[in-house]
């Protein structure tokens, strides 16, 4: 059973990190908490997928990448790539579910065909899903994705204990999309204004080309007619 000290070290991780990550205090945050959410649960694979959504032309296309992780040698900064979401089916039936996901045979299952390989070289026996809100009406804003090896099963006192510190991630998220809105609503305020002093530039420097045009016409016209008057003096 996950007594009160898992719960004090996830909170000492979520300290760590705000404290340790001067430079991108989120990021540090997150591995924090999940690398000692692996420890508590005494699993080696524990993996924060971030899922976002970009609207091109074409239409809505959700992405999937890797926001944390461990073993840090499979999920660190140098592998996390974005990849769409419908490539990775099992992280995609979490999002659309919308709650705690177990697969219960992964050598078997269809959504995990795609890493069939991984599965039974590592052995595992079943993984969880656990996904992640900014908030109770939102859709998933990541999932949280454990492995059970060696023919071990998660008992629902993890799968709680899980969701408590999907919840606690959850919000991390929530304070990390209002800095980027913060941030983006900024750099549209000072682009703005930025717009209106480029069009009024370019209407003065036409207006100077217009008079340059002019003097050069002048300058031309003088230029043609003062060496013929020149020479009729002479």
């Amino acid at each position: 059973m996950i007594g009160r000290k898992a719960f004090l070290q996830i909170t000492k991780a979520l300290i760590h990190g705000m404290r340790d990550g001067l430079t991108d205090p989120s990021a540090c945050i997150k591995q924090n908490i999940i690398e000692e959410l692996a420890a508590v649960l005494g699993v080696e694979r524990c993996v924060i997928f971030k899922i976002s959504r970009e609207e091109p032309d074409a239409g809505a296309t959700d992405f999937c990448e890797i926001a944390a992780g461990v073993p840090v040698e499979e999920y660190g900064q140098d592998f996390r790539s974005k990849s769409p979401l419908d490539a990775h089916p099992d992280i995609k039936a979490a999002v659309q579910n919308g709650r705690v996901l177990v697969i219960k045979d992964p050598p078997s299952d269809v959504r995990t065909v795609y890493f069939k390989g991984i599965i039974e070289k590592k052995d595992i026996s079943e993984i969880a899903y656990i996904p992640l809100f900014v908030d109770e009406n939102s859709r998933s804003a990541g999932v949280i994705v454990v492995d059970a090896v060696h023919g071990r099963s998660f008992s629902e006192d993890e799968i709680e204990f899980c969701s408590e510190v999907a919840e606690l991630l959850g919000l991390l998220l929530g304070q990390e999309r209002m800095v980027l809105q913060h941030f983006r609503d900024a750099i549209i305020n000072k682009v703005l204004p930025l717009g209106g002093f480029a069009n009024r530039l370019q209407e003065n420097l036409r207006s100077t080309l217009d008079y340059i045009e002019i003097i050069r016409d002048k300058a031309t016209e003088i230029d043609s007619i003062l060496p013929k008057a020149l020479n009729g003096g002479l």
